[in-house]
């Protein structure tokens, strides 16, 4: 597909998998600038048959961040669209998570999302518009058995981006919060769930590990494509007057609002029971 270079230019954050490079395959089949990036450069580099340009980025690393954004800043004067992908997950109980692991989540979900966006700020401003779409999760406004941690970040993303979207508008820039429920991808499986193998926690983690494998396999009730949230994360990125927050799927909006109607003890044991349960006819089989 032939670039558009009347089009702002679009820089995406992990695009190996999933989402990510649903969103290059997206911006690029419609003639968008895109560039597509991810930790490891070989892993996408398929992705320039369609027309993406592909560069190695790793948003933990401040230095490379302000060199892929220097070189994209020289070829079109400011990045147009900037997608907050990339995220690690890791699922585990609070007691138990290794605190090098809530570093790495913290490092990745939440420190590097904010270096890679004050990065392209500058050129935004000064260009007088642009868009920042910040990919978190229902999860950032809910918490459940063995996420705390993962969750944390998309609570702290969801605070961000909130107050992203009120200091920017007076320069034209739109912030927007994606917030998807379960996704068919490779995302759960390059996180892990940790305690499976013996420990206190051993029937919930098992309990955990099977319900969140079956929720990100494809055509599980209520979970999506990726290409179904591309289709979503496209339209906020491109639409002249976007919403503030958009929640892809019946069971992200069921999941936020049944929260917040239920009492939090009430909340605690629905899943303890249904995790610890389902974690018990797994160790007894």
């Amino acid at each position: 597909m032939p670039t558009n270079r009347n089009l702002p230019a679009v820089l995406i954050t992990g695009c190996s998998s999933g989402l990510g490079r649903a969103l290059a395959v997206q911006f690029a089949k419609t003639g968008y600038p895109t560039y597509a990036t991810a930790r490891r450069l070989e892993s996408i580099t398929d992705l320039t048959k369609i027309g993406c340009y592909t560069l190695q980025l790793d948003i933990t690393k401040h230095a490379v961040i302000q060199e892929v954004v220097k070189k994209i800043e020289q070829q079109h004067g400011a990045i147009g669209i900037l997608i907050n992908n990339a995220a690690i997950g890791i699922m585990t109980p609070m007691e138990t998570v290794p605190i090098a692991e809530v570093r790495r989540q913290y490092e990745t979900n939440v420190f590097g999302l904010l270096a890679m966006t004050q990065a392209v700020l500058p050129a935004m401003r000064k260009k007088g518009k642009g868009r920042i779409i910040n990919i978190g999760s229902s999860g950032g406004e809910f918490t459940t058995p063995g996420g705390g941690v993962y969750q944390a970040t998309k609570y702290a993303l969801t605070s961000m981006s909130d107050a992203m979207r009120a200091e920017l508008s007076i320069f034209g820039i739109e912030v927007v919060m994606i917030q998807p429920g379960a996704i068919a991808s490779k995302f759960a499986a390059n996180g892990a769930v940790l305690g499976t193998e013996e420990g206190p926690y051993q029937e919930l983690m098992l309990g955990i590990d099977k319900i969140t494998s079956a929720a990100v396999k494809e055509g599980a009730p209520g979970t999506w494509t990726p290409d179904q949230v591309a289709k979503v994360v496209f339209k906020a990125a491109t639409i002249r007057k976007p919403r503030a927050r958009y929640r892809p799927g019946f069971v992200a909006k069921t999941m936020i609002y049944l929260r917040l109607w239920l009492p939090y003890r009430w909340w605690d044991k629905m899943f303890m029971s249904w995790l610890v349960k389902e974690g018990k006819k797994i160790k007894s089989n």
